[in-house]
């Protein structure tokens, strides 16, 4: 399954490789950013990331692969031999589908409406932004901290909501917050019904109580975990923004942040040195999904 696993993504850099030559970048930009975008990574061979080229034909080839890079190769290598339908009908598949078109219609819709920007310009730039955002891969086309509060808002909260299982992307993952959405619709039944027997479910399937244990237990590690590293930032000197903001993205493993020192027009070069290693560490950390890390420093597990 992992050979199968890597020759889908093999086989999606080299198409996205082969699309952005034919858009006009060179052989090493293109394997460059192919990698990288497939990966989620976010690497780029230009300070100004993807707006350097200035293409709309570049943005919407990365896109669209920033958006595959967020989805099960699973799913997808089932598809590509024959089962569509299985990536068609997957529940995490469908709403991280459904999250991404609508955070991108309502950035595109306040661009239209508040910055006069073209329909077609302002949906291009909404996509790549939340595509970008969402499933942690970093790129920048603009400056979209100069958008309004609204899309900054919510650019911030997808920070944190990452692409699904089983693909590259990091963050929480989308099937989290459905597990979550599940449980606390259970409880609100139940203050309206006290006596129903409520079984949440993801997929059609219960939810076992060992499953709800798990995430809600990650949910809470990573809240505090975000919090911490925000504080620690704060006690740094940084202001709000910057912490919180570079914290969120540290640990989401997503890349710019907000402002203008560590939103998509600055960089983390004039952090203080503090500040660099210990966002260094909250990237491990988000990297490795918390717990994991916190393991390690369980007495227990060592002398298991």
């Amino acid at each position: 399954i992992s050979l199968l696993l890597t020759l889908v993504y093999v086989v999606l850099t080299l198409v996205c490789g082969g699309a952005l030559l034919l858009c006009g970048m060179t052989g090493v930009e293109a394997t460059t950013h192919a990698m990288t975008t497939i990966a989620t990574g976010g690497y780029s061979t230009s300070d100004a990331s993807i707006g350097h080229f200035n293409s709309a034909a570049v943005e919407v080839v990365i896109t669209a692969g920033m958006v595959l890079g967020g989805t099960p190769f699973m799913l997808i290598l089932m598809a590509v031999r024959g089962r569509p339908e299985q990536l068609a009908g997957n529940t995490q598949f469908r709403a991280y589908i459904a999250i991404l078109a609508c955070a991108t219609l309502a950035v595109a819709a306040w661009l239209v409406l508040k910055d006069h920007m073209l329909p077609l310009r302002a949906l291009r730039g909404a996509a790549f932004s939340v595509a970008s955002i969402m499933t942690g891969t970093g790129f920048a086309a603009s400056d979209y901290t100069v958008w309004g509060a609204f899309p900054i808002t919510l650019l911030f909260f997808l920070t944190f909501v990452g692409g699904c299982s089983g693909s590259t992307s990091c963050g929480i993952k989308v099937f989290r917050f459905q597990i979550v959405a599940a449980v606390v619709g259970r409880e609100f039944r139940r203050i309206i019904s006290p006596n129903e027997i409520i079984v949440p479910r993801y997929g059609g399937l219960a939810i076992s109580q060992d499953a709800i244990a798990s995430v809600m237990n990650f949910m809470a590690a990573f809240v505090f975990g975000f919090a911490a590293l925000t504080l620690a930032l704060g006690l740094l000197g940084l202001d709000f923004v910057t912490a919180a903001s570079s914290a969120a993205t540290a640990i989401s493993n997503v890349g710019p942040g907000l402002g203008p020192v560590v939103g998509p027009s600055g960089t983390f070069q004039s952090l203080p040195d503090t500040a660099k290693w210990l966002l260094a560490a909250g990237m491990v950390v988000g990297r490795l999904e918390v717990m994991t890390v916190l393991v390690l420093f369980s007495r227990q597990f060592w002398r298991d």
